[in-house]
């Protein structure tokens, strides 16, 4: 599914700075140079995320919910996926780029590159899409990702 024709990215996203978040990592067992830290507490700026992009979202996403993800090794990177979601529903993920490394770390969004600085949020239908991330050099990256599930009726209406 394309879904390239909403806007993907907000250029330096004013709430950026706002993000407040805990660093409790466990690694990611998926691959290398991965970790993520659950977000128990429910982020004032969530529902004002997908706000951005037109979305209201139904809940938060109740197995991943809000997470900071950091890749930390040289060539870490998110390999190409789509998540899960309920029937009906649609997992829906609003990203921001906390820390970029010197290279790397893009998004990937079937199969489009796109790049992204510090603050930048970008939206993406995890659960329809196939998306990823190209591997860092030098440096981390560390993004803090609001998640949702928005039904799929309302996500066919900005389509």
């Amino acid at each position: 599914m394309n879904l390239f024709q909403i806007p993907r990215i907000i250029k330096n996203w004013s709430y950026a700075k706002d993000i407040e978040y805990t660093n409790n990592f466990e690694q990611n067992k998926v691959s290398f140079g991965r970790r993520f830290a659950r977000q128990y507490t429910k982020s004032k700026l969530w529902e004002k995320s997908f706000l951005e992009f037109n979305l209201v979202p139904d809940k938060e996403e109740p197995v991943l919910g809000n997470l900071l993800m950091n890749h930390y090794e040289d060539n870490a990177c998110t390999h190409i996926h789509k998540d899960s979601a309920p029937e009906g529903y649609v997992h829906v993920r609003a990203n921001v780029l906390l820390k970029k490394p010197n290279r790397g770390g893009d998004i990937i969004i079937e199969d489009k590159i796109f790049s992204i600085e510090e603050n930048d949020l970008w939206i993406i239908f995890a659960s329809l899409e196939n998306h990823g991330s190209t591997p860092i050099e030098k440096g981390e990256r560390l993004i803090y990702s609001f998640g949702s599930l928005i039904k799929l009726e309302s996500i066919k209406k900005i389509l």
